[in-house]
């Protein structure tokens, strides 16, 4: 398997080697790159995106508070605290001009003292998504592009009876997702609609998204989600603001929502590296813990 996959890569190498690849397309991806919000622009033929990022999620001790089944506010104050590291590695390669082909995974790092299964820590490899991107209408500076794609439980896995604790989901998901991009002069909006829908009779997880603990009772039936973001394209320093809105659907009585506000900006160091920053703070939510979460990568276009 291993062979297999150095093969396939170094295939695409060889092939964006010899194609070459194209300076517009790659500047009109970079243009409407954002942090939460997927862009409906592809990274165009034979040409590679790659980023490595890492976010960090906290509640402080005398701080987490969960969102209630009221959509209110309620302070714990118990002195248990949630902390995370995820580093992540994504690669895009664009297979035709409309096409992308994105493998994404990590590793994560999680202190629950809260949510953990016997052990307060939890850390090994993330789950493996691999996803298509097709650009389906680009007309008037408006692209549309519909992305399907599949998570694998190839992470550390949660097991109740073992007091394990891993960040791993434990079931096979098919993902889709809608985007749209607007670019503008000096502005590109994006806007996407997401489900993931979970396969397998095994749905016990420790939901890092939720700061919760679902259990394997067979009402994890997936999620939903809807990003709109706006970045500002003048100048090497980029700001932009994102709505992040998200719900998981469980069950009648326990139903997830978050709702997030994400600051941040693109540098760009030059017309093919960039770094990415970004807070995202907690707006609304129900049945769900508050989080804060800093977001820093590095991308490459090329």
């Amino acid at each position: 398997m291993r062979c297999k996959l150095i093969s396939i890569v170094a295939g695409l190498l060889v092939a964006g080697a010899v194609t070459g690849y194209s300076d517009e397309a790659r500047e009109d991806y970079v243009r409407g790159d954002t942090l939460m919000t997927e862009s409906a622009v592809p990274v165009g033929m034979a040409n590679w995106d790659v980023e490595v990022g890492m976010t960090y999620t906290k509640a402080p001790d005398n701080q987490r508070g969960k969102y209630t089944d009221s959509w209110s506010r309620e302070a714990r104050g118990d002195g248990r605290s949630l902390r995370m590291y995820e580093w992540q590695l994504e690669l895009t390669y664009g297979i035709t001009p409309d096409t992308d082909l994105s493998v994404t995974s990590g590793y994560v790092e999680i202190k629950d003292e809260l949510e953990a299964v016997g052990e307060e820590y939890g850390r090994g490899p993330d789950s493996l998504n691999v996803s298509l991107k097709h650009r389906f209408m680009e007309t008037g500076g408006v692209s549309v592009a519909y992305i399907p794609g599949l998570t694998f439980p190839t992470g550390r896995r949660s097991y109740t009876t073992e007091e394990r604790f891993g960040p791993g989901q434990h079931y096979l998901s098919f993902d889709q997702r809608l985007a749209m991009t607007q670019d503008f002069d000096i502005l590109a909006v994006n806007a996407d609609l997401g489900y993931s829908l979970p396969f397998g009779r095994e749905r016990e997880s420790y939901e890092r998204e939720w700061g919760e603990y679902t259990p394997d009772d067979g009402t994890e039936v997936g999620a939903a989600d809807a990003n709109v973001g706006v970045i500002y394209n003048e100048g090497p320093i980029r700001p932009l603001l994102e709505v992040t809105y998200a719900h998981r659907f469980v069950s009648s009585e326990s139903d997830r929502t978050l709702m997030h506000a994400t600051f941040g900006s693109v540098v760009t160091l030059d017309e093919r590296f960039r770094v990415k920053i970004g807070y995202q703070h907690p707006v609304a939510g129900r049945h769900a813990a508050r989080m804060r979460r800093f977001l820093l990568s590095t991308a490459f276009a090329f």
